[in-house]
């Protein structure tokens, strides 16, 4: 039984699109018999529409299907969750929030948190152990995402002077405030991210309570404590970790959080109930 999975940067191969992908397709596949990356003209027992609204596809394909999405792409873009979702069996999403609001529209349909959860095996050892005070900051992402969430981190960075690195696929152009600090751009490469992350002493990943953005999983945070950072979400938080054993503290707290819950296996064992959980109702 083979379960190909429709992913995200088959229709968009930036980096930053890979970068979406990677958590809820490359990963899954990379842990496990029976799931691959989908294949035109192979034949497949059943399918995943990871971010992708492929109607037609939907419609022709007779085995189970599942659409997994990570953020409310309806908000923004054309794309319609109704015609999308009555087509398919199943809808997993990557938060819990989403997953709520999702239910709203198909009270009946087989609706499903699957988080973002990491391949642990493609993370660098030895984990970042801190000592000093901090000295750098790094957040990555989109940089749309960048332009709602990093200035709120404005008075607190002015105030440590630490360095700010932008890992993304554009460097940091609106002047917002964020410009003042000259941050340092780097343009996003899966392949050498990790290690370029493990450099800064602090992962900013604030939050933001617009529509479209309090739907998603924030899941940066996993990586920065998987690979030894803490994770600063407000200004408050990168004052408290200027202090290395806070920021020591913090990882050794996440961390077997990360290895019981956040492990991408563990993401594979849900898609299988998921699909058996089709069989039964519907074939």
């Amino acid at each position: 039984m083979i379960t190909g999975i429709i992913s995200f940067d088959l229709a968009d191969d930036t980096s930053i699109a890979s970068y979406a992908s990677l958590f809820r397709a490359d990963s899954p596949v990379a842990v496990t018999a029976g799931f691959e990356k989908w294949v035109h003209g192979k034949k497949y027992d059943s399918l995943i529409f990871q971010k992708i609204y492929w109607l037609k596809m939907m419609k022709l394909f007779n085995g189970p299907k599942i659409l997994d999405i990570c953020e409310p792409d309806w908000i923004n873009y054309d794309v319609s969750i109704r015609e999308a979702g009555d087509q398919v069996h199943a809808i997993t999403c990557s938060s819990q929030a989403l997953t709520d609001l999702v239910k709203t529209y198909f009270p009946d349909k087989i609706v499903e948190h699957v988080p973002d959860r990491l391949d642990l095996k493609t993370f660098p050892l030895p984990r970042k152990s801190h000592q000093g005070k901090a000295g750098k900051a790094v957040w990555f992402g989109n940089i749309r995402n960048a332009h709602e969430t990093l200035p709120q981190m404005l008075p607190a960075l002015r105030e440590t002077g630490l360095h700010l690195r932008v890992i993304s696929n554009l460097p940091y152009s609106e002047k917002d405030g964020v410009l003042e600090l000259n941050p340092e751009f780097i343009c996003y490469d899966q392949s050498k991210v990790y290690g370029q992350i493990r450099e800064a002493d602090i992962l900013l990943n604030p939050r933001s309570s617009r529509a479209f953005f309090r739907y998603k999983s924030y899941s940066e945070s996993f990586i920065g404590w998987q690979l030894g950072l803490p994770v600063a979400t407000t200004s408050e938080d990168i004052l408290r970790l200027m202090n290395p054993k806070e920021r020591n503290r913090e990882v050794s707290i996440m961390q077997p959080v990360i290895e019981q819950e956040y492990y991408i296996e563990k993401s594979v064992l849900q898609y299988r109930e998921i699909i058996s959980r089709i069989r039964q109702r519907i074939f």
